[in-house]
């Protein structure tokens, strides 16, 4: 890794720092694991240094060197370790440089010098430090030994091998050397330069609109003070307050001084869009701010399908040196909002991959606009702004916030359907390739194993044994004492052979079941009945040498160009992929309080990771960054929201009230329904009822939100005939233009002299967050009971967590987010000063504390229980009476 030292004005890197370059490459996904790629690389890389040691006497592993130099006023220490160093038969001292690949022993053998470049250089290098610098040998004067240099290189997963000899260029050595040198402190010195022009232009930055709203200016002051203190912030701010300008403002402030940027994390497009046009008038007003906005891969992608390699892909192929000698980076970057169309049309003319640039764009831009999973997937998660780099200059902004704590649970509940499982067996029924048929008989053993845990038969992992205490005398066991605390590594089994007679080891699977003529057996103990869904034990060390031979054989598949499309279909890649992810997570995740390992049933059967509480996981990634801000029209109770996003116990909890005029929204509540799931059919007349009552007080656009696609189902066919009134349903799945089309039929419909619309959805859903019904888009919104999680085991599980850590587990597992959905439904009506409107919750369990204790603070003067009315449909009529009466005065 590359260290700067501004004090000691001291740079520290490696000799592999040094044989690298600054070029840009293609980070498309691999098509194997690239963590059991890399242990397979190890294993082989050690098995050669002990089969050298024991060959040649004069072998040296590992052999330490270092080179001081000064370049530009800094003073340069290179590091590194030679793989090998001995000398032969013929007196001549030999370099070694070891280095696996992936590929086939054909392309093993047309290797050389030129193949692997960066390889070469390392080597090269080796040579020119052990002459120029501090190695303990005397590589000088008229006695010096010749020196070779050898390229040793292993196949994998073959372990085919195969020494490419190396020529040595002196004068072309030390040219490279000081070019590297001088590159590496003249990309520092410009970062620096940027991070300086950045806290600079903390200065300049103006806020995007003429004027600051007054609450505006309080949700300001509160993120400066949050982001200067403890460094994170969980702001509840209603609409109307404009918290999109208020958020981003002070988060690019507190990044500018940090030299950073800001990442801006959001649920939805919508969002996303609503972030870049506030930068887009920030730099109308003079500031000095540049953004990207990160599309999905596959709406980026300029092929009909997506083949992230460089060999099956056009755009991808050569990627580092188009996007340079383009100059289409240097554009972009200077672009005041780089969105998809300006990266795609760059993309379309020097063909190169649109999604891989605005990736390097992320690199260089002040604020950075993109997707939930972007920061906090581990599978997904930027691993250049993340995870390669502490992102401590990094200002995290998580919008519509309550959306996150659900979307991470996701990320970390992985699940092995028995049904997936069993068609990728099937496309594999008949290959004939070793590496297929291995995979399928992997596949048939992991769905003997799954058979076992249905029938509550599959051993659990053993519980490891306690180590004994380590005695005084185990110090001399290692060569440094501290050394001696960590516990010894576990080791896992391996393949070996080459490809062509590939043997696998023992696996620890069931073998699958084999048709077989047998004598009938005594008939079976009665078999005890199981819940359809429950708790299990599963072994993981199991899972994980499963996980490692697929990943093996992987590589062996990708080493035969077989994988290099990076299809997803494909069923060896798709394997090593479905079964990686489970055991990963199970590995980091499963023993903590967190997780529970269920079986269900349903669907063929599955088994899953189910993530109770991913507080611990969002903590860590928030904690990392220079500074968090949550925010969201509706979060409350604040603390609430903070435990479950896993900020800090003080992080700064702040709730804004609306500004908007209350007497300009009338909200009623009608108890007397049940909207309980075993009354709701007796009671879907009284509901029909209610809403007809409501539209029939005042013409105009209503929402008529339902607690579940269950419930507007039953309800909807109620609803189709309403006099004066088009009818409207969301379907469980929409399109995007069709969500538009039903957006533009609100929104335009009035003023084109159309019927008003009664619009049913569902809560929580794409019509009842994130999205603006301005005006007269929506006069009125019908929420139908709080919409909680359907009760089932999963829930209760959840349930039964959130009790053990906070004591409120009906709370966190049900009413919170529940009546979270309830209030941004009703946060759709009022949207601008102007707007009138009304909002009728329908359901008596809105009429109890429960329920009305969550009531924002703005629905009612002086308790909730005062929207519960005797007469609600003549206070509804009498509101827009008033509202009639105030217009036409």
């Amino acid at each position: 890794m590359i260290r700067f030292d501004g004090d000691s004005r001291t740079l520290s890197l490696s000799v592999r720092d040094l044989a690298d370059d600054l070029d840009y490459r293609f980070s498309g996904p691999a098509p194997v694991s690239l963590k059991r790629r890399a242990e397979m690389g190890r294993v082989a890389h050690e098995d050669h240094q002990g089969a050298r040691e024991e060959q040649i006497k004069s072998y040296r592993r590992e052999r330490s060197l270092r080179y001081e130099t000064t370049i530009s006023g800094w003073r340069v220490v290179v590091q590194g370790r030679i793989d090998g160093i001995y000398t032969d038969e013929a007196g001549q001292t030999v370099i070694e440089e070891v280095k696996t690949i992936v590929g086939t022993e054909a392309e093993l053998a047309a290797a050389g010098p030129e193949t692997f470049p960066h390889y070469s250089a390392q080597l090269q290098l080796y040579r020119y430090l052990l002459e120029e610098g501090s190695s303990g040998l005397d590589f000088a004067g008229d006695g010096a030994p010749e020196i070779a240099l050898h390229l040793f290189l292993i196949a994998l997963p073959s372990k085919a091998e195969r020494t490419v000899v190396l020529g040595y260029d002196a004068a072309a050595m030390r040219e490279l050397v000081e070019r590297r040198l001088g590159e590496v402190v003249a990309a520092y010195e410009e970062e620096q330069a940027v991070a300086a022009q950045r806290r600079a232009l903390r200065a300049r930055l103006v806020f995007p609109h003429d004027e600051q709203r007054p609450q505006q200016q309080e949700v300001v002051a509160a993120i400066e003070e949050a982001l200067a203190g403890p460094g994170q912030a969980l702001i509840s701010a209603p609409p109307g307050i404009g918290k999109t300008a208020a958020t981003l403002y002070p988060a690019l402030r507190r990044a500018y001084e940090l030299g950073g940027r800001v990442f801006v994390a959001t649920s939805k497009t919508t969002q996303q869009q609503i972030f870049a046009e506030t930068v887009r008038a920030m730099a109308a007003r003079g500031a000095p701010v540049r953004a990207v906005v990160l599309t999905a891969k596959e709406k980026a992608c300029l092929n009909e399908r997506v083949h992230c390699h460089e060999d099956a892909c056009p755009y991808a192929a050569d990627y580092g040196r188009k996007i340079v000698e383009s100059g289409a980076l240097e554009r972009l970057s200077k672009l005041p909002m780089a969105d998809a169309a300006a990266i795609r049309a760059e993309g379309e003319a020097h063909t190169f991959c649109p999604f891989e640039a605005a990736l390097d764009l992320s690199d260089v831009v002040d604020v950075v606009i993109g997707d939930y999973n972007y920061v906090f997937d581990p599978g997904a998660a930027l691993k250049r702004m993340f995870v390669e780099r502490s992102p401590e200059d990094v200002v995290l902004v998580v919008d519509e916030a309550h959306n996150l704590y659900e979307r991470a649970r996701g990320y970390y509940s992985p699940a092995l359907q028995r049904e997936t499982l069993r068609k990728l067996e099937q496309a594999l029924v008949g290959r004939t390739h070793a590496v297929e048929r291995r995979v399928r008989g992997l596949l048939r053993q992991l769905l003997a194993y799954l058979d076992q845990i249905q029938r509550g038969e599959a051993p659990a992992a053993p519980e490891p044994e306690p180590e004994p205490e380590p005695q005084q005398d185990n110090l001399l066991l290692f060569d440094d004492p501290d050394a001696a605390k960590a516990p010894p590594k576990k080791k896992r089994g391996r393949t070996s052979g080459r490809l062509g007679v590939y043997r696998p080891p023992p696996s620890a699977l069931p073998p699958p079941a084999q048709p077989q003529q047998q004598e009938p057996a005594a008939p079976p103990p009665p078999r005890r009945e199981l819940p359809p869904e429950r708790e299990v034990s599963v072994d993981g060390e199991l899972l994980a040498a499963l996980r490692d031979e697929l990943n093996e054989l992987a590589v062996a598949w990708f080493a035969e160009g077989r994988a290099r499309t990076g299809d997803e279909i494909d069923p060896v890649v798709a394997t090593s992929r479905l079964v990686s992810r489970f055991a990963n997570v199970l590995e980091l995740e499963g023993k903590s309080e967190d997780m529970s390992v269920l079986w269900r049933d349903a669907r063929g059967g599955v088994l899953k990771l189910l993530c109770k509480d991913p507080s611990r996981q969002l903590g860590r990634r928030s904690a990392a960054c220079g500074g968090a801000v949550a925010v969201s029209a509706t979060l409350e109770p604040l603390e609430f929201y903070r435990d479950v996003l896993g900020l800090c116990p003080d992080a700064l909890l702040k709730a804004f009230p609306s500004p908007f005029d209350r007497a300009r929204r009338k909200v009623v509540v009608l108890d007397l329904p049940s909207t309980k799931y075993h009354a709701r059919e007796r009671d879907l007349p009284i509901v029909e009822d209610a809403v007809r009552a409501v539209v029939a007080a005042h013409p105009g656009n209503y929402l008529v939100c339902c607690p579940s696609f269950a419930y507007l189902e039953r309800l909807a066919p109620l609803l189709d005939e309403l006099p004066g009134f088009q009818v409207l349903r969301q379907e469980r799945y929409m399109a995007p233009d069709q969500r538009a089309e039903v957006l533009t039929r609100l929104r335009e419909g009035p003023e084109r002299g159309l019927p008003p619309v009664v619009l049913i959805v569902v809560q929580g859903g794409i019509f009842t967050e994130g999205v603006d019904y301005a005006g007269d888009a929506c006069v009125g919104a019908i929420v139908v009971g709080p919409a909680l999680p359907q009760l089932n085991y999963e829930r209760t599980l959840i349930q039964q967590h959130y009790e053990e850590r906070y004591g409120r587990g009906f709370e966190y597992a049900f009413v919170y987010p529940g009546m979270n959905k309830v209030i941004q439904s009703a946060g759709r009506v009022i949207r601008t000063p102007s707007d009138r409107g009304v909002v009728v919750l329908v359901g008596m369990r809105f009429a109890t504390p429960r329920y009305s204790s969550l009531f924002p603070r703005d629905w009612y003067e002086r308790h909730p229980r005062e929207l519960v009315c005797l007469d609600p449909y003549g206070e509804l009529s009498a509101f827009w009476q008033q509202a009639q009466a105030s217009q036409e005065g």
